[in-house]
């Protein structure tokens, strides 16, 4: 079997509105499998490319607490700033690295925080 590591450096998290969450690098959005770029939000009402929308926040959320779609109670910069500190914090901690198998490769996707260069 073949092995592959495939490592995604992240440097910023932003929020473009409510339940929108977009990863950069370098002031560069990050167009990278798994962190692929979706084209717009319908649910969300946001015709931007982004990376986690609020149907995504809630499947995170079913894992991992810290992460919550906005419900509106709230200021929505501190839930914003609360969302990006509660990423940056899994990504450190290893959380969404994942191992998988496709075919006769085996996959190691490790997403590792950048603090400023």
């Amino acid at each position: 079997m073949n092995e592959k590591e495939i490592i995604i450096e992240i440097d910023k998290i932003k929020s473009g509105k409510a339940n929108i969450i977009s990863f950069y690098r370098k002031n560069k959005l990050i167009d990278r499998a798994p962190l692929k770029l979706k084209d717009k939000s319908e649910s969300y009402n946001y015709n931007y490319r982004h990376h986690f929308d609020g149907d995504d926040l809630v499947k995170i959320n079913a894992k991992q607490s810290s992460v919550f779609p906005y419900d509106g109670r709230g200021k929505i910069n501190e839930w914003a700033d609360e969302t990006k500190r509660s990423l940056r914090q899994l990504i450190m901690d290893g959380k969404f690295n994942r191992v998988f198998t496709k075919g006769t490769t085996k996959y190691s996707i490790k997403l590792v925080w950048v603090s400023g260069e």
